[in-house]
């Protein structure tokens, strides 16, 4: 539970306020009868509370020791944060009663003396009593106390969207994924929230839904379990409320509460006096009672900026000069409402400014950084790993170097012209790093070298902007920060901030968040998968703001060209690499479209001033290619893949490890891509290159191993590719553990290499058994680890489906594997070649059920769908084979006839005509229909 000794001694210190309050209105209640009623209110009210506060400490209690769920452990944790704060406020305003009535009591020492002094106080204060104003500030602590017990109690969870944008949406359907464990996208949440039966109820806030209602809809979970709640300003959406009264309407606060409001942001000494309060209503009506100008306005105040009786002075000068300084081409326009507010912002901008302080100048520095990335959930941890990475990237870079120097002898030389662009190369890039220096903030930039970064002194800035409210703290998650929107906007369109500044500011916010990326193999940490998650919103509102930043700057060139010519930005290396950590960050969150443009903009770029034969393209080709495989565009994936290896070859040689890891993963796509025999020749090539640069035992090696161990496997030497995985298996597991990531996918290549070979009946006495066992493993760590929509964990089901479906257990294999291939087909639609690849096994497993009608329109939609893109595909060649069995089992042996002649001379030309795959398929047994697809016990 969150900080337990908070709550208990919150509710412990608000008991003790509470019975001597009770003793002491019930001894006072004969004596004070003239004020009988106020403390009749008083007394049920902290009688309430009392009861409310013992609910308090015996429903945490409860909770501290009850086994509370991992996945919504953190969303209880926020509910009792939220309690304990409004218990310190309600203790606060507790002692406040206590003070003002041990006040009365010690004025004099008889009855009638008590009497005449609480009778002033309360008569001083006519419509404001204090004791009156107390009591209603004691009943709304009472409300919140009661309304977070009811969100522990009644729901499992509580979720938030923002709902200002597609992307905001897209963002928080993805964080909210990290919970349950599914994929990272909104189809994946909405069914997870809509699986979750009555004992998990959940809220679902839809939050800031201005814009359009679809976009609000398309946020609904079909589900009858849980409560959606929608803020909004949009008056259509009222008709989507289905509760009684159906919505509620919220306008500005009262005058009496503005009043409020302001005198206690501006601190103002109690009791108020009647010049105070008069003043604060003319400027609460001035402010069209808004809360948030109001609370800045206190806040102005308190600074000492200026005074209750000058503020309207001071805000009249901010406002005009806001009028005079407005440009009407901002992107986004200042509405009169918004410029209320953005004068009092102007008020604290010059307080702090005026401080000329380091935590004052480092505050302000961050206003505009922060101005520029999304306005929520600010991580203190960015510009921490802004500071620290460079140093890491730097150590990297030296360790590659150091690599390729032990490896120079095995450079094959380079030709004249290859020297000289070399040299060129290197003397351009020394030009362009004249001069250039990354523009940062001074709490980054004036950091020495070998000293560590001063974090102080960034929490010392942050504590001047959340001190004047210009920032609020996140609830539940440590040092992150949030801005109003008002404020967000404000700070970047600032009368003073040109576009000129708005250009530097924002590239200061891009290299902070770029420096804030480390690049593979630097980032393999689960840390660093749910950091890099969390960037996606800053990433994109950086890049949207530079985007309208150049069309303004665009405009401003394309009006003077006529009188002379305007240089174009320049691209620098810093830059491109900027663009490759972003492309990233867009990989990760789904948009791969998005990073496909960014890394093909860099590639393009590295392929026409570097050249192909540069280590830096080499690598910027093989992301891109790695983009490819997941837009399903394989053949340009697999293209981008040979001319990486071929010119890593004669850059570093073909003995180089950088060399012989890409020419694994080239051999794994040529497997994917059905040609078995070159991609087993490629993988053994880079097994022994790497057993011979590194080791046999080396983890690099070991992975290696993997790979061609399927390559073997699919080339029908089945008892060979049971030792290669056998090996790499136990070696990884020694190495690293037996939950490790590349141990598990060792385990599931072994399991698959078992199952392998007695699904083609060349299989020892415990193949399926060991199979299962292995499989069953797998299955349960990664469901466990990943959750259970993770593609690793699909992946691995589909693998267990099939080895049960062999063993005759169906409904076993049903269970696990429809699940899973419903998630693939919601995810990725019925043509992505994943859906296919389950839809083949989908048939086979039905035909292991003799559900062999069935099987066949399954099987004949997985042939028909890779014909158009490849035909020869061993996807498609295996559905063949499939549906030939169906048929010839249903007897339509007719219409095999075309199919099994396609199905052998494709499946020659992959293999050639003397291959065990050919002979398989050729064996009279293999496709009969009485050959059974289950395996009898002797068979397994």
């Amino acid at each position: 539970m969150a900080d337990p000794f908070s709550v208990v001694a919150g509710t412990a210190g608000l008991a003790d306020v509470c019975i001597r309050l009770t003793k002491f209105l019930k001894h006072a209640k004969d004596e004070f009868r003239a004020v009988d009623q106020e403390l009749e209110d008083l007394f049920e009210e902290i009688e309430s509370l009392r009861s409310t506060n013992e609910l308090v400490k015996q429903s945490y209690t409860q909770g501290s020791v009850a086994l509370v769920d991992s996945d919504h452990q953190q969303i209880i944790n926020t509910h009792w944060r939220a309690t304990q704060n409004t218990l310190a406020s309600c203790w606060r305003v507790t002692e406040q009663i206590e003070e003002l009535l041990k006040d009365v009591a010690n004025a004099g020492s008889g009855k009638h003396v008590k009497l005449d002094q609480l009778r002033r106080w309360l008569k001083q204060q006519s419509k404001e009593e204090i004791l009156s104003a107390l009591r209603e500030r004691l009943k709304a602590h009472q409300i919140a106390l009661q309304l977070s017990l009811s969100a522990v109690s009644i729901y499992w969870g509580v979720f938030w969207i923002n709902a200002s944008s597609k992307e905001h949406v897209e963002q928080s359907f993805s964080t909210i994924s990290t919970i349950g464990k599914v994929a990272a996208n909104q189809a994946a949440v909405k069914s997870w929230l809509s699986s979750l039966g009555p004992q998990q109820p959940w809220l679902l806030i839809i939050d800031n839904a201005d814009g359009d209602d679809l976009l609000v809809e398309e946020c609904f979970p079909d589900s009858n379990v849980g409560t959606i709640l929608i803020t909004t300003r949009n008056p259509l959406l009222k008709t989507l409320g289905t509760v009684r009264p159906r919505y509620f309407e919220f306008h500005g606060l009262k005058e009496n509460n503005s009043i409020e409001l302001l005198l206690n942001a501006a601190d103002e000494t109690l009791p108020w006096i009647e010049p105070s309060i008069n003043c604060a209503r003319t400027i609460a009506k001035a402010m069209g009672y808004l809360p948030l100008a109001l609370m800045h306005a206190g806040k102005a105040i308190l600074a000492r900026l200026c005074t209750l009786e000058t503020y309207l002075d001071f805000f009249e000068k901010s406002w005009a000069r806001i009028r005079q300084t407005k440009e009407p081409e901002v992107a986004t326009s200042v509405s009169d409402t918004n410029a209320t507010i953005y004068s009092s912002y102007e008020l604290i901008h010059q307080s702090i400014s005026a401080k000329k302080t380091r935590a004052s100048e480092d505050a302000l520095d961050l206003l505009k950084i922060f101005s520029f990335l999304d306005r929520q959930s600010i991580k203190l941890e960015i510009f921490s790993r802004a500071a620290s990475n460079p140093k890491l990237e730097a150590m990297e870079g030296m360790r590659k170097e150091n690599e390729r120097k032990a490896y120079r002898q095995s450079r094959p030389r380079h030709t004249w012209t290859q020297v000289a662009r070399d040299i060129v190369i290197r003397a351009v890039s020394l030009l362009n790093q004249l001069g250039h220096r990354p523009v940062l903030p001074k709490f980054l930039s004036e950091t020495p070298g070998p000293a560590p970064f001063d974090e102080l002194r960034l929490r010392e800035a942050f504590n001047v902007l959340f001190q004047m409210s210009l920032v609020s703290t996140s609830t539940g998650v440590a040092d992150c920060y949030s801005m109003h929107a008002a404020v967000h906007l404000w700070a970047r369109h600032r009368p003073e901030m040109t576009l000129a500044e708005q250009a530097i500011w924002c590239q200061t916010t891009a290299t902070i968040l770029s420096r804030a990326i480390l690049l593979p193999p630097l980032n393999d940490t689960e840390g660093d998968e749910i950091f890099r998650r969390d960037l996606l919103p800053h990433v994109r509102h950086v890049q949207q703001i530079e985007r309208a930043i150049q069309n303004r700057f665009a405009k401003n060139r394309e009006s003077r060209r006529k009188l002379f010519p305007i240089p174009q930005p320049s691209m620098n290396s810093d830059r491109l690499v900027q663009l490759v950590k972003f492309s990233l960050i867009y990989a990760q969150g789904h948009q791969l479209e998005e990073a496909e443009k960014l890394q093909s903009f860099v590639a393009h770029f590295a392929v026409r001033y570097l050249g192909m034969y540069n280590v830096r393209t080499i690598g910027i080709i093989r992301l891109l290619s790695w983009t490819y495989w997941q837009l399903v565009r394989v053949n340009e994936a697999v293209e981008l893949q040979k001319r990486a290896l071929d010119a890593c070859v004669q850059v570093l040689g073909r003995e180089n490890p950088e060399t012989l890891q890409i020419m694994d993963s080239y051999g794994s796509c040529l497997w994917l891509q059905g040609r078995v025999p070159e991609a087993r020749r490629v993988h053994t090539s880079a097994v022994e290159g790497l057993a011979k640069t590194l080791g046999d035992d080396h983890t690099q090696t070991l992975k290696a191993m993997g790979g061609l161990g399927r390559a073997v496997g699919k080339d029908f030497d089945f008892t060979e590719a049971i030792g290669i995985q056998s090996r790499a298996f136990t070696s990884l597991k020694n190495k690293l553990g037996a939950s490790h990531s590349a141990t598990l996918e060792a385990m599931d290549n072994l399991a698959m290499a078992h199952f392998d070979r007695a699904a083609y009946r060349q299989g020892q006495p415990g193949d399926l058994d060991h199979a299962l066992e292995l499989e069953s493993e797998v299955f349960a760590m990664r469901r466990e680890s990943f959750g259970r929509e993770h593609y690793h964990t699909l992946w691995s089901g589909l693998n267990l489906a099939r080895i049960r479906a062999i063993r005759g257990e169906i409904d076993e294999a049903l269970s696990t594997f429809l699940p899973g291939h419903a998630v693939v087909r919601r995810d990725l639609g019925e043509t992505h070649f994943i859906y296919l690849f389950g839809e083949l096994h989908h048939g086979r497993i039905l035909m292991c059920a003799g559900r062999y009608e069935e099987a066949e329109q399954v099987l004949l939609k997985v042939v028909d769908s890779h014909k158009e893109n490849n035909g020869r595909h061993p996807d498609r060649l295996l559905a063949m084979f499939s549906l030939i069995k169906c048929r010839n089992v249903l007897g339509k042996e007719d219409q095999t006839t075309g199919l099994l002649e396609e199905l052998t001379e494709s499946t020659k030309a992959l293999f050639g005509a003397d291959h065990a795959a050919v002979r398989y398929l050729l064996e009279e047994r293999t496709l009969s229909k009485d050959t059974s697809d289950v395996l009898n016990e002797s068979e397994r």
